[in-house]
């Protein structure tokens, strides 16, 4: 849970002498972290489910794009045919579980990003993936694929078909495990079966060099706003608590609006009422309108007539998508 409260440090993804030097008392503890996740993954008892186990994961602290695209793929086996369902950890909620999300769910019961999934599909919550995906067994007239956002590095349920997502601008960091750098896990073993890397977030480079010698397939998404809020013509003071906060803006401005505050927020932030209540005063101050990620606006419980927030989907080249349903379909068939 700490991992999700504190600003990413700014070493992380830097390979300069300074930042080298910084690295160096945290490693030791690298090191630890790294057995602690050897330990668990060898002790951890594995439960093989009766349905498919599609993981959407990643090897680093912070957000990749995960949730969009879980979305993404259940949107894709909807069209197919298949019956999915979102089986997620429900990151900073109190419910344990497993329980199914209900509009009665608020983002401190369930987590930020159970909510955003339970919008487009069935959606279970379970700290204990093996016990969620035998509370999702319970109804496997109405399921045939699990889709678990998240858990690449949860060794309690077994996975099917494995999908790794890699930022395209901060890769993998600097190599390090935390807390010298951002990985959940060293490359090697987090590289482990891994069935493709999805690239996210924006880039004009070509990172699919980074993973050729993997020899594991590489497929770029691109980000998709739907129902543009117009703001076009309004400058805007932008907010969010996101791990890596600059994407966000990065992408409004990309998409042609005008920046011209921002405010960053610690990873799944939960906004309080005098948080919200400076904001809309700083932005009144300024004559600027509030817009934050649709992840943030789901934990606003007041003034939400006051903000503005910027839908996103991730989506596949032509190409790419018609390979990936077909890849779905080999892997579930199978």
């Amino acid at each position: 849970m700490l991992l999700k409260m504190f600003r990413t440090p700014k070493f992380w993804y830097k390979k300069n002498i300074i930042s080298k030097l910084q690295i160096i008392p945290l490693y030791p503890f690298s090191i630890l972290w790294t057995l602690v996740d050897e330990f668990k993954r060898y002790f951890s008892k594995t439960y093989k489910s009766k349905l498919k186990v599609i993981c959407v994961g990643n090897m680093t602290v912070g957000g990749t794009g995960k949730t969009p695209f879980s979305i993404y793929t259940f949107k894709i086996l909807k069209k197919l045919g298949y019956n999915p369902v979102f089986l997620t950890r429900g990151y900073g909620g109190l419910k344990k579980g497993p329980i199914e999300v209900n509009n009665s769910h608020h983002f401190q019961d369930v987590g930020d990003e159970s909510i955003l999934l339970s919008k487009v599909g069935t959606t279970i919550v379970s700290r204990n993936r093996s016990l969620g995906a035998k509370f999702i067994e319970k109804h496997k007239d109405k399921f045939n694929v699990i889709i678990m956002d998240d858990g690449l590095q949860n060794y309690q349920l077994k996975q099917d078909i494995k999908f790794l997502l890699v930022d395209k601008k901060i890769k993998l960091g600097n190599g390090y495990c935390v807390p010298a750098g951002p990985l959940r896990q060293p490359i090697k073993r987090g590289l482990y079966d891994i069935d493709k890397i999805i690239l996210t977030g924006e880039s004009d480079k070509n990172e699919e060099d980074l993973f050729k010698s993997f020899n594991i397939p590489v497929i770029r998404s691109n980000i998709k706003i739907t129902n543009l809020p117009k703001l076009k013509k309004e400058k805007l003071l932008a907010f969010c608590g996101l791990a890596n906060p600059n994407k966000f803006f990065c992408t409004l401005k990309k998409n042609g609006y005008e920046i011209s505050s921002t405010r960053k927020f610690p990873d799944h932030y939960a906004y309080k009422k005098n948080d919200i209540n400076s904001l809309i005063f700083d932005a009144n101050d300024q004559d600027l309108k509030l817009i934050t990620t649709e992840k943030d606006y789901v934990k606003i419980s007041e003034n939400k007539d006051q903000i503005h927030f910027l839908p996103i989907e991730l989506e596949l080249c032509v190409k790419d998508k018609l390979n990936f349903e077909l890849f779905l379909q080999e892997k579930l068939n199978a």
